[in-house]
């Protein structure tokens, strides 16, 4: 009745059915994986594990089962719908060497094209690499929870705005700009995390992806430009600051935003959830407007009042002045957009 947490409970399966399940399925179990089904029902959708009922212990087995997969000595146990339709897979070309047999998962659509008579040698080069053995997959899960998810719903940020540029008629501008782009170096990463330990895991898995979109010089003599975020806005678009401009920028709106912090003019709103302390404001600047910053900008904001909450994203927009807190959490922030269908990429801007 109403919200509440999910309790483990003792699973049903007894070591007989673990063993009919290996015979129906054509695969010898890793033993880990036989303890995962024998001891807890669970519901773990949040972070992609999927779940496992005490009435149907074997579902999410069942539903990812392929027999193209089985022949071709992969073992098939979940079907990740959130990250665009993936089966993960169990290698199992090492076993019984646990240790070595890594977690891979193959596109169902790319499974699908290869045929029915397609064989490992076929199957091979789709896989993706997810873990390197079903233990180190687990621990991940449950001992990085938060990262798990933060960089879960950073891919699927992603590939949503691939799609949207593909829709509205940009998909060559995407093929150029992920064919230059790459991920943030870890000494930029260092230095953003030394100011702001409490980064968003969503926003360092961001940057794990792509590190910024805007002025960003990938290639020498080439600057990416290409807008990646939206806001509250409808259809305004913004650019990702890369690690190093957002380390380059941490000073510059305490230095030009005080009159907004101190309430300075009673006709321009700020949230009660923004500080009346200048001094400890901790704001990351993340990203910049289509008008170069000039009209928007969005912050994460480290140093809230009692009524805000530690990580909101406020935006900044210029004539008329005015601050708003956009979401309560980067995460947040990002489901906004994606539940706003990436409104800020259509025909007009895919062209600028």
């Amino acid at each position: 009745d109403g919200w509440c947490r999910w309790k483990l409970i003792p699973s049903p399966v007894p070591a007989e059915d673990l063993d009919r399940q290996e015979q129906e399925t054509g695969c010898r179990f890793p033993v880990l994986l036989r303890a995962f089904f024998s001891a807890y029902c669970h519901y773990f959708m949040d972070c992609g594990l999927g779940t496992q009922k005490p009435d149907k212990p074997f579902s999410d087995l069942d539903n990812a089962w392929n027999p193209v997969l089985v022949r071709g000595g992969y073992l098939p146990f979940l079907w990740d719908e959130d990250l665009g339709c993936f089966i993960r897979c169990i290698d199992l070309a090492n076993m019984p060497d646990e240790d070595r047999c890594p977690v891979v998962q193959i596109d169902h659509e790319i499974l699908f094209d290869l045929g029915e008579r397609a064989d490992r040698e076929a199957l091979a080069p789709h896989m993706e690499p997810v873990a390197e053995s079903l233990q180190a997959f687990l621990e991940e899960l449950f001992s990085g929870w938060t990262a798990f998810r933060g960089k879960k719903l950073a891919r699927r940020y992603v590939e949503g705005l691939r799609e949207a540029y593909e829709d509205a008629g940009g998909k060559e501008v995407w093929a150029e700009f992920a064919g230059a782009a790459h991920g943030v170096s870890e000494a930029h990463l260092t230095a953003l995390k030394t100011l702001y330990p409490e980064l968003p895991a969503s926003l360092e898995a961001l940057l794990r992806i792509y590190d910024g979109t805007y002025y960003q010089e990938y290639r020498p003599g080439q600057t990416t430009c290409l807008y990646f975020l939206g806001s509250d806005m409808e259809e305004y678009p913004y650019y990702l600051l890369s690690a190093a401009q957002m380390v380059k920028t941490d000073r510059d709106f305490k230095e030009w935003g005080d009159y907004l912090i101190d309430r300075e003019y009673d006709d321009i709103p700020v949230p009660e959830g923004v500080t009346h302390d200048l001094e400890s404001l901790r704001w990351l600047h993340f990203s910049d407007c289509m008008n170069n910053g000039g009209t928007s900008q969005l912050f994460i904001d480290f140093s809230p009042s009692e009524k805000g909450k530690t990580g909101q994203v406020v935006r900044f927009t210029h004539d008329p002045d005015e601050l708003v807190v956009v979401a309560d959490s980067f995460s947040e922030y990002l489901e906004l957009l994606m539940d706003n269908e990436y409104d800020f990429i259509n025909e007009d801007t895919v062209e600028e």
